[in-house]
């Protein structure tokens, strides 16, 4: 069975009152999503409920409420709090699931549900499968009037959450300069007041909540991130550049520079530091790293060497989280930002990341510049373009663009040497690969490329890759 209403990051869809299809996510939706989990659980146990800063957040949290409370379980409402905070939450008030109320980097009309597991792992695609059978089905538990449900209210998670990091991360500050850019988004608290735990000079941008993302758009792309990098351009001290996207499942490093770094060399960077560091502790059952089909192959190149195994899985922090916990392993991330720390929890922490790297530069007392040196910047390069219909990619659009991908290969004079059908197409030729898929969080096109010669010959054949799909209609 494969879920409609469930994507790569739970349930997004733009916000609308009242729909009477799924196109749209409406409040009445959200009331049968509470009582499908609700029903899922048996009708017992607790459901701990968060919400990022957007608009439309506040009835789908109120009509969520209603449906876990009608179904008979207790609920513990957070208010506003990021995604990491959300997922460690579960383990301190011994949950039997959440859900973070959000659209993470989509822009301000979306909104959506995702859900997870008291481990901090998002729910499975066999969880969100049967979810979505009792939402379809409408079987919804039988509840009596008085085996509704109780709602109480957590006011200090952001507190938790700071100290389950800071028990195990430390370092005295070491005179850093920090600018935090959290997109007006959930973030504009814990972040700030973390860095102030350590000691650190901290510079915000964009640090009032609001869900309209008046400083720029919530995803922190190199387009909206131009303010924070000019800032450091600028800037005579040795700074760190952090921003994060509206739910904080995601972060972004700027050096002293202000030049953005590509979270797959930082990934290869964390990986590095914590087999070095920890190489008599290790088991090299779980000398693993986990990331997506869509991240460079400088991961293999740079920690295969090392012992460490890299797996590959679908695009998702949910497919990489449920990687880990079979497989083990000590990291996992993705190229959007997200990075997995098992030893904390399976969801992607952002504030966990922070802690680690601003460790890592007071420990060396060396710029994030500086430790990247050894780290090869691999021409990568990635675009996302609209779809002309918001359709799947059934296995008929799957053959078409292999079809032509091969024919264009073919013509170029570029060996093919490998097709994966993971998730999306993947390319492999004897210099580089490349990736087309459709976006499970948005109607996008995303093409990803890396060649081994050069960003011109990356972005050489992305385009060519665009002009193919346009040939084919998708775009």
């Amino acid at each position: 069975m494969t879920t409609n209403m469930f994507g790569t990051a739970g349930i997004r869809r733009v916000f609308q009152n009242y729909s009477e299809s799924d196109v749209m996510f409406t409040p009445h939706m959200s009331l049968d999503v509470g009582l499908a989990l609700g029903t899922y659980l048996g009708g017992v146990g607790t459901i701990v409920i968060g919400k990022d800063i957007r608009m439309s957040a506040l009835p789908i949290e109120h009509s969520l409420i209603a449906g876990c409370v009608s179904a008979g379980c207790k609920v513990v409402t957070l208010g506003i709090v990021t995604t990491p905070t959300l997922a460690i939450s579960l383990r301190y008030l011994r949950a039997d699931a959440g859900v973070m109320i959000t659209a993470s980097h989509n822009t301000p009309e979306y909104i959506g549900l995702k859900l997870w597991n008291p481990s901090g792992l998002g729910f499975t695609p066999e969880q969100e499968e049967e979810i979505e059978r009792i939402y379809t089905d409408k079987c919804f538990i039988n509840t009596r009037w008085d085996e509704i449900g109780k709602i109480t209210h957590v006011n200090d998670i952001n507190d938790t959450h700071i100290l389950d990091i800071t028990k195990r991360i430390k370092f005295d500050g070491c005179k850093l300069n920090v600018i935090v850019d959290p997109g007006n988004g959930s973030s504009c608290e814990i972040v700030p007041k973390l860095l102030g735990t350590y000691d650190v000079n901290v510079t915000t941008l964009n640090a009032q909540m609001d869900g309209r993302f008046p400083g720029r758009y919530s995803e922190p792309s190199e387009k909206n991130l131009k303010k924070i990098s000019q800032f450091l351009k600028i800037s005579d001290q040795k700074d760190i550049g952090i921003a994060l996207d509206g739910d904080a499942d995601r972060v972004i490093f700027l050096d002293e520079s202000g030049e953005i770094i590509d979270p797959i060399r930082l990934l290869a960077l964390l990986a590095k530091d914590y087999i070095e560091k920890n190489k008599s502790k290790i088991k090299k059952e779980d000398l693993k790293v986990v990331t997506p089909i869509n991240s460079s192959s400088l991961l293999e190149d740079i920690l295969t060497p090392l012992g460490c195994q890299i797996i590959r899985t679908e695009v998702g922090d949910i497919k990489v989280a449920c990687a880990l916990k079979e497989n083990g392993g000590f990291l996992g991330g993705e190229n959007s930002g997200t990075y997995i720390w098992p030893r904390y929890h399976y969801g992607p922490d952002s504030i966990v990341t922070i802690a680690t790297i601003l460790q890592m530069l007071c420990d060396t007392e060396k710029t994030l510049g500086e430790l990247l040196k050894d780290i090869p910047e691999y021409p990568f390069y990635r675009k996302a373009i609209k779809l002309k219909q918001d359709i799947p990619f059934t296995e008929e659009v799957n053959k078409k663009i292999i079809e032509e991908m091969t024919l264009t290969f073919d013509y170029l004079g570029k060996k093919l040497i490998n097709v994966n059908r993971m998730d999306g197409c993947r390319f492999d030729y004897e210099d580089g690969w490349i990736l087309i898929r459709r976006s499970g969080t948005s109607p996008y096109l995303r093409i990803s490329g890396e060649s081994t010669k050069s960003m011109e010959k990356s972005v050489e054949i992305v385009k060519i890759c665009e002009r193919k799909m346009q040939k084919l209609d998708l775009i």
